[in-house]
């Protein structure tokens, strides 16, 4: 059983979006990281966390996403025991597998992606707690 984890919201600028979220929706700044293509910052707690993505490099699947759709939910994250199991019967639920394996994501997670195969589907993020 999985529940929601975050949204993942893709940004221009962090920075910049950064009052948006801490003082308009009121959710407390979290933490930040840096990854080789992507700059992330949590705000919220529970299953009001938001991640915003910056894109670092022009040529990433975040900024080709920011180019098509503009700033915006990019992904609904869950919760889930056992990423690699989740992502082995995502057909089952209508999805398809992006990642074979899970990876490292923020915060020390393990993560693995699985696109809804629909127009009006969302991406979705298994996200295990280590």
């Amino acid at each position: 059983m999985s529940t929601v984890h975050h949204v993942g919201w893709v940004v221009r600028s962090i920075d910049g979006a950064r009052p948006h979220f801490e003082k308009d929706l009121g959710l407390a700044f979290r933490s930040d990281e840096l990854f080789r293509d992507v700059r992330t910052a949590f705000f919220g707690a529970g299953p009001a966390m938001v991640e915003l993505l910056e894109p670092l490099t022009e040529d990433s699947d975040l900024a080709r996403f920011l180019r098509r759709h503009g700033e915006g939910i990019h992904h609904l994250a869950l919760r889930v025991d056992d990423v690699a199991a989740a992502l082995a019967g995502a057909s089952q639920c209508g999805l398809r597998a992006v990642d074979a394996v899970p990876h490292t994501g923020s915060r020390g997670t393990l993560v693995g992606l699985a696109d809804p195969q629909q127009e009006a589907g969302i991406l979705i993020q298994y996200v295990e707690e280590r």
